[in-house]
Parts: structure tokens; C-alpha cells; sequence
């Protein structure tokens, strides 16, 4: 195998397995993914490479010797993300400057950490994870190391470059609108994102805490049930025992969506069926709607979170973002009352749809390909109106990659009921086991 693409050869349990039979060395992984790092720097992906405090890590892991599933594995981790010793910048010109460097992990991330995973350094992002194009007017956009006239998508986007360039076995990221959804989609990766509120979220910076959640990308979907399993080992995710009840959302929530992605939807959808499962069709009631929900509350929150910063720094800012930001304010606090009212009932609805299915099927992304140096104004109305009513619903999501003649660009969300983690997980089992070539 070649050293500097270990990362890239093999699933994760196999390279797992090698690590703890001794024929591959956490250091000897480390290597290869702070090689990576390097080689990829012109995609951007990282703001901060500790390869020092990896290595010195990666030393201490052999010199304990082997723990869990996840030992020796190289993360890297979303730069929202308090880290020890390590600066938060958000993907901001001046936020770090505005607090002394952490001296804690945040919650997250320490957990990562206790499971004997490396981390390698921190991904570049939307500012403030307020985007979904993987655009950084400060640090970079974020370009697909093998295909550097597309950007990841974001605002996890030196998460999934880091994946990409196998420099990280899992990236840690977030997912509020659609943030680790749309750059799994695009890039051809796996991504998980949990049920609302699942996970603590203290210690990274917040962008609308109605929606935020974490996850995380990766390259297979064979390993996200061993990852997860292993992650959260408390929860319950018995393997499926019956064929998956499985409903594709249909509806004028579609339409921003190009005919190439609705069209890679229906052979997702068939292989599904011919994989065993029963597939019905259902109306996405008022999910046409839904991103006029998500929208106002989302800029509600965000701005309450940036005022303290817009009096002294409103300058710093991407010129994008105040509009969104100014938007915010002038949600009144009546009005994001009866939009939270509006949410409830919204996820009322779904819980009568989850009485019937297990999983919901939709595309992740409305487009295939976002070109890097393009005007991206328009872009990120048409992704959110897709992901907006897994966001609304407080959803886990498992994002599944469709890469046909070897093009990325096509993923699908697969939905399930808020807590029904595990039995999502499950789904992501079966849906591995149909074996097709264009799922990795």
C-alpha cells in the first residue's frame, strides 16, 4: 500500500483491524495523514495543522497499546470547535481575538478524543458556519483536492476536504441547514448527522441553537453503523430484522432541484427496491414552506449570538453575511414566537409519516456541482429549501453518495424520526449490504 494514502485504501474497520494486530502503527497513520495535509494545502481544507502534538499523540496511543474500534484513528476537527491550546477562529478574521485560547476541549470533541483517535488539526469553513458553499472570504474557498474547479460545498468544508485527501478518517463538523449534508452530496462522501440535541454542543460556537447539530463525515457507508456504534455505544441500533419501510418525499419542495439530481434520485430509489425494500410515495406536506421557517429563525438566533460583536467589528465581516445577520434583528420577538409555533406544528406532522416508515428519501443537494469562482448569490436559497425540513424537524440524517462513472456529486438524504438514531444506523447497514458499485 502506499504510505501517504493509507487512509484512502481500505474501510476503516479493515484499517482498524491492522492497527490492532500491530501491522499498522498509529504513527505510521498519523504520518500518512499529516502527509496528506501537506500535499492537499492548495484546497484549503485546514486552517491549523498540529503535527507535533499529533505525532506526540500518536506516540503516547502505541505506548499504551491498543483501546476501542476507533484507536489510532487520525480526526480532524470543524474550526468551531473549542480544542485545547488550540485557537477558535470560525473561519472569522477577528474572532479568536475576541477570547483567550481555550483551555478545555468542547464536550464533542473531548469525546472523540477518549475513544484514542489523533486529532491531526482544525478545517477551514463558511464564516461562522453561516453558508453552504464552502466559501471563505478570509481563509479560502474550500476546492475538492482531486477536483479543484469545485468547491466542497459547506459550511463543513474542510471537513469533507480533509476526507477527501485522507488527511482525516472522520471529520468532525456541524449540520444547521444542511452543513455537513450538502459537501457529503457533493464530494461523494458519507455523512451523519444527529437528532437535535443528541449531542452536547457546548464548547463550539453556535449559529441558531433550534437547529444546530453534530456529526461527522466519512469516505464508506459501510463503516458509519461500526463508527457510530462505536462513538455512542448507549444507543440502540439493533440490525434490521424486516426489509426497511422507506417513503420518497415528493412535492414543489423539488423544484430548485437540477433534473440530473432528480433523476440520480429515481435509480437510488430502484436500487432500493430491488434491493427487497417497499417503497411508497408521499406528499411532503408543507415542506415547500418550510424554508420559510427555517430561514427567519435561524437569522433570529444568529443575530441575537453576533450583536455583542457587530458594534466593535461589523467591519470584519463577509459582506454576505450582514444581510442575513440584519435580517435577524428585525424578527421581532413575537414574530419568532408564533415561527417556533410553526415548527412544533410542522413537526407534528412528521411524526405521522414516521408512524408509517422508518426512513424518508430525498436529495441532499439541489445541484451536482458548485464551480469554484462562480457567483454563488443564488445558491444557497435553492440548497436550503431541500435541507431546510430536516433542519426544521430536528432530524438524524445519514447522507448516502450515488457515484456513477466515478463522478461525485449526487447523495441522498435518508431521514429518520428525531431519536431514532440507531435505527438509522441500521439503515445505513442494509443499504451497505445491497453491495451496489455506486454507493461507496
Amino acid at each position: 500500500m502506499n504510505p501517504e494514502r493509507l487512509l484512502l485504501q481500505g474501510s476503516l474497520q479493515e484499517i482498524s483491524a491492522r492497527l490492532h494486530s500491530g501491522e499498522l502503527t498509529p504513527g505510521q497513520l498519523t504520518g500518512s495523514a499529516l502527509e496528506a495535509a501537506r500535499r492537499g494545502a492548495r484546497s484549503r481544507a485546514f486552517l491549523m495543522v498540529d503535527e507535533a502534538g499529533a505525532r506526540a499523540r500518536a506516540a503516547a496511543l502505541e505506548a499504551s497499546g491498543p483501546g476501542g474500534p476507533l484507536w489510532g484513528l487520525p480526526v480532524s476537527v470543524k474550526d468551531l470547535f473549542d480544542v485545547a491550546g488550540w485557537p477558535t477562529t470560525c473561519g472569522s478574521p477577528f474572532y479568536a481575538g475576541t477570547r483567550p485560547v481555550p483551555m478545555a476541549d468542547a464536550p464533542y470533541v473531548a469525546g472523540w478524543r477518549a475513544q484514542g483517535t489523533v486529532l491531526v488539526g482544525k478545517t477551514n469553513l463558511n464564516e461562522f458556519a453561516y453558508g453552504i458553499t464552502g466559501e471563505n472570504r478570509w481563509f479560502g474557498d474550500v476546492t475538492q483536492p482531486d477536483r479543484p474547479g469545485r468547491l466542497t460545498g459547506g459550511s463543513s468544508s474542510g471537513a469533507a476536504a480533509s476526507v477527501l485527501m485522507g488527511a482525516a478518517a472522520i471529520a468532525l463538523g456541524t449540520d444547521t441547514g444542511g452543513s455537513l449534508r450538502a459537501p457529503a452530496a457533493l464530494c461523494g462522501l458519507v455523512s451523519y448527522r444527529a437528532s437535535l440535541g443528541s449531542e452536547d454542543a457546548s464548547g463550539s460556537f453556535p449559529l441558531a441553537h433550534a437547529f444546530d447539530t453534530l456529526g461527522w463525515l466519512q469516505r464508506r457507508l459501510v463503516d458509519l453503523p461500526w463508527v457510530a456504534r462505536s462513538f455512542r455505544p448507549a444507543v440502540a441500533s439493533p440490525r434490521l430484522g424486516r426489509v426497511p419501510r422507506i417513503a420518497v418525499v415528493r412535492g414543489d419542495w423539488l423544484a430548485p432541484a437540477e433534473p440530473e439530481v432528480l433523476a440520480g434520485l429515481e435509480r437510488f430509489v430502484a436500487a432500493l427496491r430491488d434491493g427487497g425494500a417497499g417503497i411508497d410515495e408521499v406528499e411532503g406536506v408543507g415542506w415547500d414552506r418550510a424554508v420559510d421557517c427555517f430561514v427567519p429563525i435561524q437569522a433570529h438566533e444568529a443575530h441575537a449570538t453576533h450583536a455583542r460583536y457587530l458594534a466593535d467589528h461589523a467591519g470584519a465581516y463577509d459582506p454576505a453575511i450582514l444581510p442575513r445577520l440584519e435580517l435577524g434583528r428585525g424578527v421581532s420577538s413575537a414574530r419568532y414566537a408564533e415561527l417556533l409555533a410553526v415548527r412544533e406544528a410542522f413537526r407534528r406532522g412528521l411524526g405521522s409519516l414516521f408512524a408509517r416508515f422508518d426512513v424518508l428519501v430525498a436529495p441532499a443537494s439541489a445541484l451536482r456541482i458548485l464551480e469554484a469562482g462562480a457567483d454563488h448569490a443564488g445558491t444557497r436559497p435553492r440548497m436550503i429549501r431541500l435541507t431546510a425540513p430536516a433542519s426544521l424537524g430536528g432530524l438524524p440524517v445519514v447522507t448516502v453518495p450515488w457515484i456513477e462513472a466515478g463522478e461525485p456529486g449526487l447523495g441522498f438524504q435518508c431521514l429518520g424520526a428525531p431519536g431514532a438514531d440507531g435505527l438509522l444506523w441500521s439503515f445505513a447497514e442494509w443499504v451497505a449490504a445491497l453491495g451496489r458499485p455506486e454507493i461507496p
